[in-house]
């Protein structure tokens, strides 16, 4: 199977890839910060409903800290796990963040694009891609190429 037309769905699909990953970063999920801990709660419930609207079979697992998320799909083919985080590292000194850390902006650098936010880059958006490339793959072949399970911790 090619991937052209799977890379072409995710370019297509970009605007709203990054709507979802935009309301992930605005949820302030700082596992280390009690006072974050429905934050937390908000986002691991907000990755299962992502999972669940592309068939993944996906729920909470409580922990004595923060839930875990685990998602399941596809019938066939070797079993892959893919490992992700939704939490967050706490934010201060926030006189160092030009803007809310959790308000994320797509700013324009000297190098390119980039998405402003607490994690955006650890782990937030490496976690989405995962989710991004299973939701394109299954749109464009109707099912996925494995058995795959979403492991994702806050």
């Amino acid at each position: 199977m090619s991937l052209d037309p799977v890379l072409a769905r995710i370019d297509a699909d970009l605007p709203q890839a990054l709507d979802r990953l935009m309301a992930l970063l605005r949820i302030p999920s700082i596992s280390t910060d009690p006072a974050h801990a429905d934050a937390c709660r908000e986002a691991a419930d907000w990755m299962v409903r992502d999972l669940a609207s592309i068939g993944f079979d996906a729920h909470t697992c409580p922990t004595p800290k923060h839930p875990m998320v685990v998602g399941k799909a596809g019938d066939t083919g070797p079993s892959l796990l893919f490992y992700g985080h939704y939490d967050v590292q706490p934010v201060d000194p926030l006189s160092l963040w030009a803007r809310d850390p959790f308000d994320p902006a797509i700013e324009e650098t000297p190098k390119g694009k980039v998405i402003r936010a607490r994690g955006a880059g650890d782990d937030k958006g490496q976690l989405m891609t995962f989710i991004e490339a299973c939701r394109a793959w299954k749109a464009v072949h109707g099912s996925l190429p494995a058995r795959i399970t979403m492991f994702l911790e806050g």
